[in-house]
């Protein structure tokens, strides 16, 4: 079910057909769902293929919500540098400075090391960067997680269909549900305690609101400019703090953004540094044997979102 603006330029056609062909093939390969939104300049298009449940065969909605996984790195990443400019937390600072006992006495492991790569980091910290964080946060602020993201993010900017699950809480009707293979037999993520599934918690969200955020991000609504430079990272870095970037063929720049992949869904939010070009992807994935190591569909989304934005500019000086 695709949406688009009554006006568009052959360059925002190839994009879109680009991504039509994606989805297409993915879900004949048996992914039960694809969202996507690209906007470029006024030009705007969203698609919804797919099924809500495998069960129910329900369509899905442009609006129905999905859980981002990794992307949820950003959102924190912006309550944690709201920190860092009221003073309350140096990104130099030990982890261990605000959470004793969380690491080994003495671990150099510091805040800015928590939202970079985690490859970068110490085996013992890697797995719970993101808790850890989450306990920083909620510890300084003296409240849950939720309701930091919600005064940090969600109200300034009216996302409101972006909503932080605590582990074991009732899963909305709204969320697409995903799927993998355990012994052979078909599982439903949604519903079940597999490590990193929805049912531990997590972010949820639309291609809508994903895009949003991304948007106020990068045109400083959201953060300093001082904040945004330090979470874009180095030009020669591969990752800055809570935010991925990639080559922009259209201006020699970057790209700025993030991929989430857990059990059963993969999705990819790629903008340009001004905000003006964007991508946002979903995608319940096909069922696979379940795994806790990333899923290749998910290089294969950001690999497709920087040749499609690539192809938003390509006619542009013609």
């Amino acid at each position: 079910m695709p949406t688009a603006s009554a006006v568009t330029t052959p360059a925002f056609q190839e994009l879109r057909a680009t991504l039509e062909l994606f989805s297409r093939e993915k879900l004949q390969e048996g992914a039960s769902a694809v969202l996507i939104k690209a906007k470029v300049g006024q030009q705007e298009w969203t698609l919804a293929e797919g099924v809500l449940t495998r069960e129910g065969q329900a369509a899905v909605q442009p609006g129905d919500r999905f859980p981002v996984g990794d992307q949820f790195r950003t959102m924190l990443a912006v309550s944690v540098m709201k920190l860092v400019e009221e003073g309350r937390l140096g990104l130099e600072d030990p982890v261990t400075a605000y959470l004793p006992g969380a690491l080994t006495a003495g671990s150099p492991v510091t805040i800015r090391q928590l939202l970079g790569e985690a490859d970068a980091l110490a085996d013992a910290a890697a797995p719970d960067a993101d808790a850890l964080l989450i306990r920083v946060v909620e510890q300084l602020r003296g409240a849950p997680l939720g309701a930091v993201l919600r005064t940090d993010v969600l109200t300034p900017l009216n996302l409101q269909s972006t909503e932080f699950l605590n582990a074991g809480s009732t899963v909305p009707d709204d969320v697409v549900h995903g799927y993998v293979q355990v012994a052979g037999e078909t599982v439903d993520v949604t519903g079940t305690r597999l490590p990193d599934g929805i049912a531990n918690g997590g972010l949820v969200s639309t291609v809508e609101d994903i895009s949003v955020f991304q948007a106020a991000l990068l045109r400083g609504q959201l953060l300093s400019p001082a904040s945004l430079i330090e979470m874009k990272g180095t030009v020669f870095g591969d990752y800055g703090l809570g935010l991925d970037h990639w080559d922009d063929r259209c201006t020699n720049g970057f790209y700025y953004g993030h991929a989430g992949d857990i059990p059963g869904y993969g999705s990819i939010a790629i903008s340009s540094a001004d905000g003006n070009r964007q991508l946002s992807i979903f995608m319940a994935y096909p069922p696979q044997p379940f795994s806790s190591q990333p899923s290749a569909l998910a290089l294969e989304m950001t690999g497709v979102a920087q040749v499609a934005l690539n192809s938003g500019c390509r006619f542009q000086f013609r």
